[in-house]
């Protein structure tokens, strides 16, 4: 996972690469059609000689409309020359990815729009890469696949109470900040904890925020690595406190050190401070089990700072085409 700052620069990085593509193919194109054309290699030519002309003749105050009125000439015989080849006045101008910014990144000494862009498709690239469904969307969490029977802890069905839990979850998308609530769903295996967790990331991400997945058993391997090696400045856990957003995914599965809580209570702490917030989701439904886990302090500033959703039903992915 990168930070945000690495993220920004791969994304300007790759908008500069998009530019030279596009200066490089439109010279081959321009060379290819001058190879085949000669007379618009010889009009040019005219016409590049006249530019330098008129451009001597203003250094050295000799006669500029003379200069002008042959510059205007050339530029004339050179369109004429295209259209005799068959070719427009732009044939050979840079085909740009962004004509805002022409690839270079900036516009109007701000960072183009595009590059954004690019910085959420490498952030998306990432997130499916690292999580066991990539990227998923609310319109395929299907709550028709939970039981309409009723269940007593609920009082409701399953499937009622995960239509509420979904309209819960778009809405939070819809007003998502800083301010937001940190959210914990809590449940046994496949009862689509990750599935609603990563369709908010994805929700989240399109709204131009910064979103970060990782289960909870990579970043612990992660980051047990980075802290024995000095060079790497614990870039993960930089990048997870800094994140707008943080899906930590299947609490319960790390591997368990006093390092693992002591840098977890380090990553949950901060970004209570620094008011980021983060979807976690665990197999664990019973919070002496998880205080025990955690020890005391690191679950309650966990669950403390969390509305808890706990999610009933049976396998969905057992069931044929479920996830």
């Amino acid at each position: 996972m990168r930070t945000k700052d690495e993220l920004f620069r791969a994304a300007q990085r790759e908008a500069a690469a998009r530019r030279q593509r596009a200066v490089t193919e439109a010279e081959s194109a321009r060379r290819a059609a001058y190879a085949a054309h000669p007379a618009l290699a010889r009009a040019d030519d005219a016409q590049m000689r006249a530019g330098l002309a008129l451009a001597k003749a203003a250094a050295l105050g000799g006669d500029t409309e003379a200069a002008r009125a042959a510059l205007a000439r050339a530029e004339e015989d050179l369109a004429a020359a295209l259209q005799d080849a068959g070719y427009g006045k732009d044939a050979f101008a840079p085909r740009y990815s962004c004509p805002r910014c022409r690839d270079t990144g900036m516009y109007h000494g701000n960072p183009c729009t595009c590059v954004a862009q690019i910085a959420r498709r490498l952030r998306r690239d990432e997130i499916n890469a690292a999580s066991p469904l990539g990227l998923c969307q609310f319109d395929t969490f299907d709550v028709g696949r939970y039981s309409d029977a009723v269940e007593p802890e609920l009082g409701i069905s399953p499937r009622a109470y995960m239509e509420k839990l979904l309209n819960f979850c778009r809405q939070y998308v819809q007003k998502f900040s800083s301010k937001s609530t940190n959210l914990l769903f809590m449940g046994h295996t496949g009862l689509g904890k990750t599935h609603l967790a990563l369709a908010i990331a994805d929700a989240v991400l399109e709204g131009g925020h910064d979103v970060l997945y990782t289960s909870a058993a990579a970043l612990a391997a992660r980051l047990g690595r980075e802290h024995f090696d000095f060079d790497s400045g614990d870039e993960w856990l930089n990048a997870c406190q800094e994140a707008d957003l943080l899906i930590l995914d299947d609490l319960g599965t790390e591997y368990i050190t006093p390092l693992t809580i002591s840098v977890l209570y380090e990553l949950i702490n901060t970004r209570m401070l620094t008011e980021r917030p983060t979807v976690y989701t665990t197999n664990i439904t019973d919070q002496g089990v998880f205080v025990a886990r955690y020890t005391e302090k690191v679950a309650s500033r966990m669950l403390g700072g969390c509305k808890m959703f706990k999610f009933f039903g049976a396998d969905q992915r057992l069931h044929p085409g479920k996830r």
